[in-house]
């Protein structure tokens, strides 16, 4: 199975109302949403009237755009079905909607973003820089990009991944295609990384099937210690979970890959 049939089946399965329940209360979502806070901060809000979220899956960080962007139209964009429908039944804000088009293909989009997100997407890529400069040529003024860096676990191929980066590898290629990059993040050691990644791995078939149910009081307790590990107590300079905010400073000119 190639990695675009594993992300497709994963997906399929994973992506209903019950997921974003679990990932309003889950320790490391909530522990992201934070440090993508961090980040929006750095933009001035005047500078952004429109938004596109790609692979946004269930919505959740395109709504929590939206909520902090409240003039600018935001759009999740997603190749699973299954996730825009849950996406769609779940979250009521008015300047939030959700699609499965292709912005980069010209039949299918005919606008350009003040700011596009891609949160953990470029590592289910294989061509990835390819996918990266079609979205700059959609894009007026910021690119923002999370993903995993470092050693990759077994368990991440279950889940579609094609890769980890390398550290300063995507501000490298960022910057070789006209933007500069205005703040970056690599959190999470120790607590998210190395100690719950590792755990993740070992425990993998025990925690596949969680966001499909509802979170237990037990759980919910274990997942308020671990958020507070991750925000309180994991540092924002080291760690092996990237955030990288870009602002473009000029017309690329390069061919599309």
């Amino acid at each position: 199975m190639n990695s675009k049939d594993t992300n497709k089946k994963y997906y399929e399965t994973y992506w209903n109302e019950n997921t974003i329940n679990y990932l309003y209360k889950s320790a490391g979502a909530r522990w992201f949403d934070h440090l993508l806070t961090l980040t929006l901060e750095k933009i001035s809000k005047k500078d952004i009237t429109s938004i596109a979220d790609i692979g946004c899956g269930v919505g959740n960080k395109t709504t929590m755009m939206a909520r902090y962007f409240k003039k600018a139209k935001v759009v999740g964009y997603d190749f699973s079905k299954e996730g825009i429908e849950a996406a769609k039944k779940y979250h009521k804000i008015k300047n939030v909607s959700f699609a499965t088009k292709d912005i980069t293909k010209e039949e299918e989009n005919k606008e350009n973003f003040d700011l596009i997100t891609a949160f953990d997407v470029l590592e289910h890529i294989e061509d990835w820089k390819g996918l990266t400069r079609k979205l700059a040529k959609v894009n007026n003024k910021y690119m923002l990009i999370s993903s995993p860096i470092g050693r990759m676990r077994p368990y991440e191929v279950h889940i579609g991944h094609v890769r980890n980066f390398k550290r300063k590898e995507i501000e490298t290629f960022m910057e070789s295609e006209g933007y500069k990059t205005v703040n970056t993040f690599y959190a999470g050691f120790p607590f998210h990384s190395p100690i719950t990644r590792d755990l993740t791995n070992k425990f993998y078939q025990n925690y596949a099937g969680l966001p499909q149910v509802e979170m237990s009081r037990k759980s919910k307790v274990l997942h308020d210690i671990w958020y507070v590990l991750f925000r309180y107590f994991s540092l924002k300079n080291k760690g092996d979970i990237f955030v990288g905010l870009f602002e473009k400073e000029k017309e690329l000119t390069k061919e599309v890959s």
